[in-house]
């Protein structure tokens, strides 16, 4: 029997970039930072004060402008869950839903059960969490009444999944900032299988606390360094010989995977082919990221797809801005694809967006489907100094036009854990 196809047939995306698939697009082309100085949270003696802050962002607004596609009950009942829900449940189910409409999935007539909702990500509502516990201590029955259901995690694919009245499969999978693309490979996986026709694969939001952020400052993983505190469009430097760091930012993004027959029945627009996904582990619980690992995780995942290496000729990097990270996964893209690697366009989305955590995966893919679509790649930013270490091509602060065929997406988390999918131009 002949492999099931994977497609992708929608997306959205609500990031410091952008609320829609336009004017991401456009600032990462045009190489603008989404970074500014926290304002929603109190970073008073927090060494790091910058960040990708979408505290202020009206979801309320963006539900309302909705409100003409999704016809007065539906858009009603998504009120009735914004009343209580929390900001990471409010903007992941607004990108599910845009991107629900955008696959052209809203409103047909398909099987419920033959749908699934995968959130990647977890302790999705840090803030909301913290913030009740505070006022737990201050006044204990003053805690938000519904926070028992509101702040777990399992509630974000549940409300998802209410809001698109899909009964399918549905739950979180956390991997920390590789949690998008093991949701991608449970929704491939899903589809694969027969078991599903269509899976909405959500990265959620991370509503980070201010002392999520401390934490990472303890442990020298996030920017700190007083120049950039007034300078934070200059933070986030991916590759540059002086990085120093990631930077915490909110983001959220919805890809809609779809068997391939299913959706070419339909007439659906797609932006790409998933060809397989691969995950591994470094055996090491410490955030050490091994270039080793990489290379066999890459290695593994063109053999599954039976792509040759010298068939890639593009690669949306993790890239976080670490000293570490950052070489290691350079060593790994040298190690997997050999003399090839020089060949290569990469970019990191990162040096604009911040770091976006669990959903940055699926975030960045969306950028690598835009780019895809235009044939134009968007900048590296920020490279100022380039490390010499770092030799290939990054797009260093220009953006560069492009026909991507193939595209390799890693993404590397904390704990050791890895995962890369492959997507072709279809």
């Amino acid at each position: 029997m002949e492999k099931r196809r994977v497609v992708i047939t929608g997306i959205d995306t609500i990031n410091p970039l952008g609320d829609n698939l336009k004017d991401f697009y456009e600032n990462l082309i045009k190489g603008k930072s989404g970074i500014v100085r926290w304002k929603s949270l109190d970073m008073t003696n927090i060494e790091c004060k910058i960040g990708g802050d979408l505290g202020d962002y009206d979801c309320q607004a963006a539900l309302l402008a909705l409100k003409g596609k999704l016809g007065e009950p539906k858009f009603k009942a998504m009120r009735k869950l914004f009343k209580t829900g929390t900001f990471s449940g409010k903007v992941s189910m607004l990108t599910a839903v845009k991107a629900y409409l955008d696959a052209g999935l809203y409103g047909s007539q398909e099987d419920p059960f033959r749908t699934s909702v995968l959130v990647g990500g977890h302790n999705l509502n840090s803030r909301y969490i913290f913030e009740n516990g505070l006022q737990f201590q201050k006044e204990p029955e003053f805690i938000e009444p519904l926070s028992g259901v509101e702040g777990i995690d399992p509630n974000i694919p549940a409300v998802i999944s209410e809001t698109l009245g899909v009964r399918g499969p549905t739950f979180t999978i956390g991997g920390a900032c590789a949690s998008g693309n093991l949701a991608i490979r449970d929704g491939y996986r899903d589809i694969v299988s027969g078991e599903c026709d269509v899976s909405v694969v959500t990265g959620a939001l991370f509503d980070m606390s201010a002392p999520v952020i401390h934490a990472s400052v303890v442990i020298n993983a996030v920017v700190v360094k007083p120049e950039y505190q007034n300078r934070p469009e200059a933070a986030s430097r991916p590759f540059d010989g002086d990085r120093c760091g990631f930077v915490y930012s909110h983001g959220a993004g919805t890809m809609i995977l779809e068997e391939y027959e299913h959706a070419n029945k339909r007439g659906a627009k797609i932006y790409g082919e998933l060809l397989g996904v691969r995950a591994t582990s470094n055996a090491c619980h410490l955030p050490l990221p091994s270039g080793a690992t990489q290379e066999w995780t890459i290695k593994a995942l063109l053999k599954d797809a039976g792509v040759a290496p010298d068939k890639i000729d593009y690669v949306n990097c993790h890239a976080t801005g670490t000293p570490a990270g950052d070489l290691e996964e350079i060593k790994g893209i040298k190690l997997a694809f050999g003399s090839h690697a020089k060949n290569l366009k990469l970019n990191a989305a990162k040096s604009m967006l911040g770091h976006v955590c669990w959903s940055s995966p699926v975030v960045e893919t969306i950028a690598g489907l835009l780019e895809m679509e235009h044939g134009v790649l968007h900048p590296t930013i920020n490279i100022d100094r380039p490390d010499p270490e770092i030799d290939l091509d990054i797009c260093a602060n220009k953006a560069k036009e492009h026909t991507i065929d193939l595209m390799l997406k890693n993404s590397f988390g904390f704990g050791g854990i890895n995962c890369c999918t492959l997507i072709k131009r279809i």
